[in-house]
């Protein structure tokens, strides 16, 4: 099971208030976490992914690289340089026996759009040809790795109008797109009979609007946690290492 982060508000922030510094950051869940459901795999060391955007309507930027967070010295660096208002973060665990190499980390983008995804798709080698006949040429082209997870996306970008072009899509489009999603997904592994367990926590942005999704196949098992905070702003407490959101107003200027 992966693990991922994402920020968003009304003014930038400093990456490493968000991914290096904090003493509950993501980077320290990597490797040492109680809440984990998969305990076959007690780290996030598969590599790692980082994406943010300068300026809304403009495209994004993505650093990844295969080795572990916690040990990249270009990500501690560029940490401590880097300012923005929506940020993606994310540290990877294999699932599915997929290969660990740079074009299988999220976050992933095409056009405007980034996406990541916290889970896997049960049974994906059962509808992967079927998801693949489905997509456009140029969407299809456009994937790189292996992974359940890019191919989730592209069946997304598949569910929009003119994803590589726009710049900007309203919330109702993100969200329509992600519920055919997963109803796309599910209607192909209840064809193929997949009995296994998808986990479907996804997160797509345009650089503006953001959608998440927490979701599970199983009536019984609980869905991988997703967690959020929303207030005026997210500060550290003096030089403790402990980050907190404050809530100074009725207003919600950042989300994480």
């Amino acid at each position: 099971m992966c693990r991922f982060l994402l920020y968003k508000s009304n003014s930038p922030i400093l990456l490493a208030d968000l991914l290096t510094r904090p003493a509950h950051s993501i980077i320290m869940q990597s490797f040492n976490c109680k809440l984990r459901l998969d305990m076959r795999r007690p780290m996030n060391g598969d590599g790692f992914g980082i994406g943010w955007f300068d300026e809304p309507r403009t495209q994004g930027c993505i650093f990844t690289s295969t080795l572990p967070a916690w040990s990249n010295l270009n990500l501690q660096r560029l940490a401590e340089k880097i300012k923005s208002a929506l940020v993606f973060a994310h540290v990877r665990a294999t699932t599915g026996d997929t290969a660990t190499s740079e074009s299988n980390c999220h976050p992933w983008q095409y056009g405007n759009l980034m996406w990541m995804h916290n889970g896997n798709i049960g049974g994906f080698d059962r509808i992967k040809r079927q998801l693949q006949n489905a997509l456009s040429e140029e969407i299809y082209l456009s994937i790189q790795g292996t992974t359940d997870s890019e191919h989730a996306f592209a069946l997304f970008l598949n569910m929009l109008d003119q994803p590589r072009t726009r710049v900007e899509f309203t919330y109702q489009e993100l969200r329509r797109a992600m519920l055919d999603t997963i109803a796309q997904i599910n209607e192909w592994l209840d064809e193929a009979g997949v009995d296994e367990t998808s986990l479907m926590n996804f997160a797509v942005t345009d650089g503006q609007t953001v959608v998440c999704t927490r979701y599970i196949t199983s009536c019984d098992l609980d869905a991988a946690s997703l967690f959020y905070s929303s207030g005026s702003e997210f500060k550290s407490e003096a030089d403790s290492g402990q980050y907190r959101m404050v809530k100074a107003n009725k207003r919600e200027d950042v989300v994480v």
